[in-house]
């Protein structure tokens, strides 16, 4: 139990140690220069399927080859918000996120304007993806804003807050400000009619002329006052430009404004280098006036077209980087539905370079598309500078300051908060699980950084190396450090880049405090098991996926009142859920802490969690002053020990260790090979190498390493150096034969692989899946038949034999296959959703639903489970089955059903006509 405490000791310690700095570098450059190109038609929607043949491009007025053109489709599909609070975040999913900044030309909206147009604002945010990010920035820098976040809610509030402050300096004006620009440029026409407007014809040569002088002074005035919050606009806008300078992402800047006028296109000069280099698009939604034009002091005669010239400086702003300008009249939703149309795809051109483009300056670029009634958005220059050498260190910060999550390396991200000794301030504990399945022989570097919730940064670190073990099992290697800081809401970000630049970030906002009871304040709850993994100096664990027989917690008190922690006493609970009954509890020990003047007790406590079934469970702290209580402190964790091993063969390998299932995707009616031929698959059987084998195993671990990672190719070669023609090689060219489609070839070698060592089951795996991937299901369900008896720590060696035996239709073989595979993992859904279809096609409907019923409790918007519970009460039905009774299996079916139409499930005309069954009288 003591390992909790030693970690956290490590982990605050390590906060104070200087890091090495890196040396190690890296290549940025490519051959190719990639430029991305909006191409719509006249609704705005991306035109798909444009090829390389269809764009024409030139530099500096020279035609250039084009060697690819990509479509990128971003298609808009808001997910729906996880059905618990996990206790960590990860980078999981992170890509194809966008980068969209809202940004309000606050002064340029007139006091009382622009509302629709925000609330309109708001509905567009809330049909982006969950992956995109938002920032809301008001010009000039007075009003709400916020960084790019993931918090689409909170960007939608804030939204709420941002009204128009434009005022009008003057009073009321005589002039309109498209007169204002005529009488600057000394137009006689328009300075008769005005004059003869404002000050009458039949009046003395003196007092016209005196009334032309305040009308010219008018003129000058407004064009300098509008002129000047323009400029004003523009130097934000271009150090937001700057500011987003980071990564290879395409970011989008919406700008609401009514208007903006410039001395000349001059000063829109750095717009198009800038926005190429940070791959911007400004697109611009000019707020209409009208609505209030009878209440506004500006003179209507000149009213349209003073708006035509407010337009025109957004049409030179919005044409320098690739975008447009969208007129708001009434309906703004109209002018955010094109917008998020346009925004659902781009091509990503790629061109060879001459020479002299790579010089860092910009240069003009010119691309056109061939079809017709086209309407493209491209970029007027761009700038390639030569190759750049990275260190680590640059990667590192690159990756912290660009706002989509980088997801070559899978990581996951938790924190606890604890009492910094000695000071009001905090001390956040970081734990970083990253996943080393892909590159366990390579070096990590890592960095994080704090962020408060205006967006700058405090506590930060980079070190060269991630120096704790690789953990052989999970494929994982923690880390953990301790950063200070002052109650508050803070973004940690944390990334990692390794020897071969592969890069991966995370971030988690927190609310770092103490949990406040009075005068009584608690730190969070850490949470282990019994596990080697967690003996010693082990980092806090990230995910609390416990595995052993015990549970350990420890958290911390503090007060300054000396009796409140004299009189506290803890209770651990295990419980399913934050307020359920609980489960067990346990009296924990407090004890005082050294040093700390006996403000501070450490509450340490262990809970047997050996008999309990696998699943979701909430550790309680529950604390109470003079046996009453006071609050509770929450940790969720996750009981996810295996099923029991099955005895092996002699000779074979070890027996198997409990492990939590390896991730897995199938399908049920055709067998895809690539499904077994992903590094985490791979690798688990690579693990598994019999003794005759691994007796080479020194010279055999770089082909191992490699094929790992899926570099089978890399294996083969590796292999040859050796000298090793035995086992290992003849089963790694089976891999290799079945990655490439050789399946004759993969066949003979699993084969010969099988008589060179009978005992060595991952031959017999690899050789069904090399008959399945040809079709031969009947030949491949004895092959995985067999490999059950060793490998039966992981599903997917269920799985594929369940879909091997379903499409053979030999059912009652499945159900027996899937009835033990649903033992030993009772909460994998591949299992349940294969044991369902097998129990519905045997007719046993009941026994199916009994299996679909915990999951779509969990999960009601599911459409395959959900049309698979309507095939077995509908078919239960029409046998003249009743489940329950014949009025609560109608109230289920249409519950089911109503359910899968709300989630857009495609056979619903058939559900339709089950309905119609379940409505008329039997």
């Amino acid at each position: 139990m003591r390992a909790l405490a030693v970690a956290l000791s490590l982990a605050m310690l390590a906060a104070s140690q200087e890091p090495q700095p890196p040396r190690a570098t890296f290549k940025s450059a490519v051959d190719l220069v990639p430029v991305d190109v909006s191409v719509v038609d006249r609704n705005g929607r991306p035109v798909p399927d444009l090829t390389a043949q269809d764009f024409t491009l030139s530099v500096d007025g020279k035609p250039r080859q084009i060697a690819s053109a990509e479509f990128i489709s971003i298609a808009a599909t808001p997910e729906a918000a996880p059905a618990r609070t996990v206790e960590y975040s990860s980078n999981a999913g992170a890509a194809g996120g966008r980068l969209i900044m809202l940004v309000v030309d606050g002064e340029s909206i007139g006091i009382g304007r622009g509302k629709s147009a925000f609330e309109a604002a708001r509905r567009f945010i809330g049909t982006l993806n969950r992956a995109d990010r938002v920032a809301l920035v008001v010009l000039p820098r007075v009003g709400p804003q916020v960084e790019f976040t993931a918090n689409h809610a909170l960007v939608q509030s804030l939204l709420d807050k941002v009204a128009g402050q434009g005022t009008d300096d003057q009073g009321p004006r005589r002039v309109g400000l498209s007169e204002a620009l005529a009488l600057q440029g000394n137009d006689r026409t328009v300075a008769r009619d005005v004059v003869a407007r404002e000050c009458g014809t039949e009046v003395a040569i003196t007092l016209l002329e005196s009334c032309l002088q305040r009308i010219q002074g008018e003129a000058s005035q407004l064009l300098l006052s509008v002129r000047e919050r323009s400029r004003n606009s523009l130097v934000v806008l271009r150090g937001l430009f700057d500011r987003m300078d980071t990564g290879n992402t395409p970011k989008t800047i919406v700008l609401l404004s009514e208007g903006m006028l410039f001395d000349s296109v001059a000063d829109l000069s750095w717009i198009g280098a800038r926005a190429s280099s940070a791959q911007i698009i400004l697109y611009v939604l000019q707020l209409d006036t009208s609505e209030i034009d009878a209440s506004s002091q500006q003179l209507a005669a000149s009213q349209t077209a003073d708006k035509t010239v407010l337009k025109h400086g957004l049409d030179q702003l919005a044409a320098q980087a690739r975008g447009e300008v969208f007129r708001i009249f009434g309906d703004a939703d109209f002018a955010f539905q094109r917008l998020g149309r346009e925004l659902s795809g781009y091509y990503l051109l790629s061109f060879t370079p001459e020479p002299g483009d790579r010089d860092g300056t910009p240069h003009k670029i010119k691309i056109d598309v061939r079809r017709s009634n086209l309407e493209i958005r491209s970029r007027r220059e761009f700038s390639v500078g030569p190759p750049v050498a990275l260190t680590t260190d640059d990667q590192l910060r690159q990756t912290l300051r660009t706002p989509i999550l980088a997801g070559d390396i899978p990581l996951k991200l938790t924190t606890y908060t604890f009492q910094d000794p000695g000071s009001p301030r905090l001390k956040i504990l970081l734990a970083v699980e990253i996943d080393r399945s892909q590159n366990p022989q390579e070096n990590v570097s890592l960095g994080y950084v704090m962020l408060d919730d205006m967006g700058q940064p405090g506590a930060g670190r980079l070190e060269k190396t991630v120096a704790t073990p690789i953990d052989s099992l999970r494929r994982v290697q923690q880390w953990a450090g301790a950063a200070v800081a002052r109650p508050g809401t803070y973004t940690v970000k944390v990334a990692v880049v390794d020897d071969s630049g592969r890069r991966g970030s995370v971030e988690r906002t927190i609310n770092a405090r103490l949990n406040g009871f009075g005068q009584l304040h608690a730190t969070d709850l850490l949470l282990a098991d019994n596990t080697p993994q967690n003996a010693g100096d082990a980092p806090p664990p990230v995910a609390a996926n416990l595995t052993g027989d015990e549970l350990y917690t420890y958290l911390e008190l503090h007060s300054e009142a000396a009796e409140q922690l004299t009189n506290a006493t803890v209770v651990i609970e295990i419980a399913h859920s934050e307020a359920g009954g609980a489960i067990a509890s346990a009296p924990a020990r407090l004890q005082a802490a050294e040093s700390a003047g006996g403000r501070r007790r450490i509450v340490e406590a262990g809970l047997p969690i050996g008999l309990l079934p696998q699943g979701e469970y909430v550790a309680r702290a529950v604390i109470s002053v003079s046996g009453r209580k006071v609050g509770q402190v929450i940790r969720p964790f996750r009981v996810s020990r295996a099923g029991p091993v099955v005895a092996v063969r002699a000779g074979s390998t070890a027996p198997l260790k409990p492990a939590a299932p390896i991730a897995f995707a199938s399908r049920m009616d055709a067998f895809d090979k690539s499904a077994v031929l992903t590094p985490q698959v791979l690798s688990f059987f690579l693990e598994r190498l019999s003794a005759t084998a691994a007796a080479n195993a020194a010279a055999l671990r770089p082909a191992l390493e490699s094929a790992r990672a899926g570099k089978l190719d890399d294996a083969v070669q590796a292999l040859k150096g050796t000298g090793d023609d035995g086992l290992a090689a003849v089963f790694l060219k089976g891999l290799l034969s079945l990655s490439s489609g050789d399946l004759t070839g993969a066949e003979a070698r699993f084969r010969d692989a099988l008589r060179m060592d009978p005992a060595f089951l991952p031959a017999a795996f690899y050789l069904g899946a090399s008959l399945a991937a040809a079709g031969r299901d009947r030949d491949a369900a004895g092959a995985w038949q067999t490999a059950l008896i060793t490998e039966s720590n992981a599903p997917f060696v269920y799985t594929v034999l369940g879909d091997a035996l379903l499409r053979l239709r030999d059912v009652e073989r499945a159900i027996d296959v899937l009835i033990e595979a649903r033992a030993l993992w009772p909460s994998d859904d591949e299992v349940g959703v294969r044991l369902a279809t097998a129990l519905v096609r045997a007719n046993k409907h009941a026994d199916a639903l009994k299996v679909l019923q915990p999951y779509l409790d969990a999960h009601p918007a599911d459409r395959d489970w959900l049309f698979l519970a309507m095939r077995a009460l509908y078919e239960a039905r029409t046998a003249g089955r009743v489940i329950e009774t014949a009025d609560a299996d109608r109230a289920r079916f249409v519950k089911y059903a109503d359910a899968y139409v709300a989630a857009g499930g495609p056979q619903q005309a058939l559900v339709d006509q089950w309905r119609k069954s379940f409505e008329s009288p039997r």
